[in-house]
């Protein structure tokens, strides 16, 4: 599995012609491997969204495409996608790419992305119930009972390990609820909203 500079892969050891790269662009198919959600507020163009829970259900499929496309996988950051290719690679894949930097990195170089309706990310909401969590913690460690104080602590241990191995078992565990795995947009076709 290789990583790959927006659409330029990082495993080519001699600079590709400009036509070689614009060849090589009518080939790539992005799989977004975000939530509906996070997919339906921003996208790039024509990519398609797999959840990445929800990857083993379209095995088939991605076979089936990987016949014909360089399948490029994208995530907010790169974390999910890397899993995705990781998981894909086990099971035989030989031809999918991690989006280097992620929609973050296609967005900091302005590349033209589709958009919706504005939802929290999946990272976002980790983050809001890890800080809501150890602000409760804190507040009723003082006015309650110090054994309160424990929760944060386990909140904090949760945030390191997560850091530390780049997964983590909130965020898996909030993409299997409801609101993060039906969106209102079509998923696979990502053509609802404005164009940017």
């Amino acid at each position: 599995m290789s990583r790959m500079i927006l659409d330029q892969p990082l495993n080519t050891e001699q600079p590709q012609s400009l036509v070689d790269l614009k060849n090589q662009e009518k080939d790539l198919l992005y799989i977004d491997v975000r939530t509906p959600q996070e997919f339906e507020s921003m996208h790039i163009a024509n990519s398609r969204n797999m959840p990445l829970p929800d990857l083993p259900k379209y095995l088939d499929e991605l076979r089936k495409l990987s016949r014909e496309h360089s399948l490029v996988f994208v995530c907010r950051t790169q974390n999910r996608s890397q899993m995705a290719c990781d998981y894909l690679g086990a099971n035989g894949f030989t031809n999918c790419h991690t989006l280097e930097g992620g929609m973050n990195g296609w967005i900091a170089l302005g590349k033209p992305v589709i958009k919706g309706q504005h939802r929290l990310s999946l990272e976002g909401q980790v983050r809001a119930i890890a800080g809501g969590m150890i602000l409760i913690g804190v507040a009723l460690g003082f006015t309650v009972h110090s054994g309160f104080f424990l929760l944060p602590a386990i909140v904090g241990a949760g945030l390191l390990h997560a850091g530390l191995t780049d997964s983590c078992l909130m965020g898996l565990l909030l993409s299997k609820l409801p609101m993060n795995r039906i969106g209102n947009s079509p998923s696979a076709s990502g053509k609802k909203g404005d164009s940017v």
